[in-house]
């Protein structure tokens, strides 16, 4: 009796272990488009599209990321936002007009968001810091051993 019990045991934990040991965890990584609105136009005929919907000033740029820590990002451009996955595509020219219909300022340049230029880089310094001092001290630091000894 004994001997079927701690052989299904055996079998279940050897099944276990081969469907854990099988389970693989993503690591989500990859690039991300951004679209984030930086000046609000009025909501008139001048600045509304073939759909029906109307569109602000806003800036775009593509970030690269490693468990949605940012570590890249391209430079970014003034665009039409529409919403945070759709935009319009301006010219220098268009940019131009469009403020002296709204009579605003719209800014010649633009830069990310100060997460997705450096915020993402600290984080990961950080970690990458507590790794190499975990290793260090596992490595140079004294055993509890010689501790007691001296």
């Amino acid at each position: 009796m004994k001997l079927k019990i701690l052989s299904l045991l055996a079998i279940s934990i050897f099944g276990i272990s081969n469907i854990v040991g099988r389970a693989r965890i993503p690591i989500p990584y990859g690039e991300e488009q951004k679209i984030v609105k930086i000046v609000d136009l009025p909501d008139t005929e001048d600045f509304q599209l073939e759909d029906g919907s109307y569109f602000d000033i806003g800036k775009m740029y593509t970030i690269s990321h490693i468990v949605w820590l940012p570590y890249s990002n391209t430079e970014p451009i003034i665009t039409g936002y529409v919403d945070d996955d759709t935009y319009v595509e301006l010219s220098a020219e268009n940019l131009k007009e469009i403020a002296e219909i709204a009579k605003i300022e719209i800014p010649e340049t633009a830069s990310a968001s100060f997460f997705d230029r450096l915020g993402g880089k600290i984080i990961l310094g950080l970690i990458g810091l507590v790794a190499l001092y975990g290793i260090y001290s596992s490595y140079f630091g004294k055993d509890e051993d010689e501790k007691e000894t001296t």
